[in-house]
């Protein structure tokens, strides 16, 4: 069975709202509204949901209200984010509330970033819009993932498919090519992918390569914009640029050279009577 991985490319954050919270002493209470929230730890520790939540870890709840908090440590800074959720049938599989911890430095260090480029800036921008969907879909597929066998794709002929497209993504992939790798006919192989992943296949194998590039984009600045291109299939620079700006609504170069300043001042204090 192979993993949600690619579904991200069919996941999507609509209307997002994000903002800092830096608790003090005693309890607090987190607005979070009617819709999806995640509330993930920056800095220090709290107490969400019964457990003890580390920087990196996040709690992901729907129609919650308002979100009991206890902070641990003084300078306990939280990323509260209010969205909806656009995609797949999948995304039924969620539960209403559930602790997420931290599955990497990275997810550390991106929640980290976040929260300081809200403090210097709390104006929204394109540039953590898209750090922050890329944090709440990772967020959702490691949910998804561990709600297995929900967060699993069973059909074995999409399955190999899949597993074909994560071992090679920079292969010049067509529905013919990998409906012959599944050992299934062309029609009745696209009509299988999208109802087992909730896209095209060519859909899927081209979000999967821009989250792929994105993430190197992020995490490797020694790496040029060309060689990230061609290690996710792209011929050159510039068809790979016109492809990332088209869907991700920025240029490579803009996820690179985001704003990178940091602040103690600037963060938005609890508010519990604020109303979705």
């Amino acid at each position: 069975m192979e993993t949600v991985d690619g579904l991200l490319g069919a996941v999507r954050v609509v209307d997002p709202e994000f903002r800092v919270e830096e608790l003090g002493d005693g309890p607090a209470f987190l607005a979070t509204g009617d819709r999806w929230a995640l509330v993930a730890v920056a800095r220090g520790r709290v107490r969400l949901l019964g457990t003890t939540l580390t920087p990196g870890d996040a709690v992901l709840t729907r129609h919650r209200g308002e979100l009991p908090a206890q902070a641990r440590e003084a300078g306990t800074t939280l990323l509260v984010t209010r969205f909806a959720l656009h995609g797949t049938g999948r995304l039924r599989a969620l539960p209403d509330e559930v602790v997420v911890p931290a599955d990497s430095e990275f997810c550390r260090l991106l929640i980290e970033r976040l929260a300081d480029q809200f403090c210097a800036a709390p104006e929204s921008d394109v540039v953590s819009e898209r750090l922050l969907d890329w944090l709440v879909t990772g967020t959702v597929r490691d949910v998804l993932t561990a709600a297995a066998p929900h967060g699993t794709v069973t059909d074995p002929d999409v399955s190999a498919a899949l597993s074909a497209v994560h071992d090679d993504p920079a292969r010049a992939w067509t529905v013919e090519g990998l409906a012959r790798h599944a050992g299934v006919g062309r029609a009745a192989f696209a009509k299988r992918f999208r109802e087992a992943v909730g896209t095209s296949p060519l859909s899927y194998v081209r979000e999967h390569r821009l989250d792929l590039a994105e993430r190197a984009l992020i995490t490797e600045p020694e790496v040029t914009v060309a060689a990230v291109a061609r290690r996710v299939g792209y011929a050159n620079p510039f068809s790979f640029s016109a492809a990332f700006r088209r869907h991700r609504g920025l240029a490579p170069s803009e996820v690179r050279h985001r704003p990178s300043s940091r602040t103690d001042g600037g963060a938005v204090p609890a508010d519990p009577m604020v109303a979705d």
